[in-house]
């Protein structure tokens, strides 16, 4: 493994975000509704109405969120 590629596993490439899953597209498709309102297509499957975290690099679905209210605040 050079120095290079173990730089990069110290800075993760993922970066984690929020949304509902509100509908289905097809093809492994969902829209999804972040907590500002913004309307989203994400690559994966999950049940509509659930909660997922997303990669915002990839739009990939990577986990169900638990069913909380969430806050998300800028820094």
């Amino acid at each position: 493994m050079n120095l290079f590629t173990q730089f990069q596993q110290l800075n993760p490439t993922q970066e984690k975000a929020f949304a509902t899953i509100t509908g289905e597209r097809g093809a492994g498709k969902m829209v999804a509704q972040t907590p500002s309102g913004a309307v989203i297509v994400l690559n994966g499957t999950m049940e509509v109405g659930k909660n997922c975290f997303y990669d915002r690099r990839t739009s990939t679905i990577l986990s169900e969120a638990p069913n909380v209210n969430f806050r998300e605040f800028g820094v």
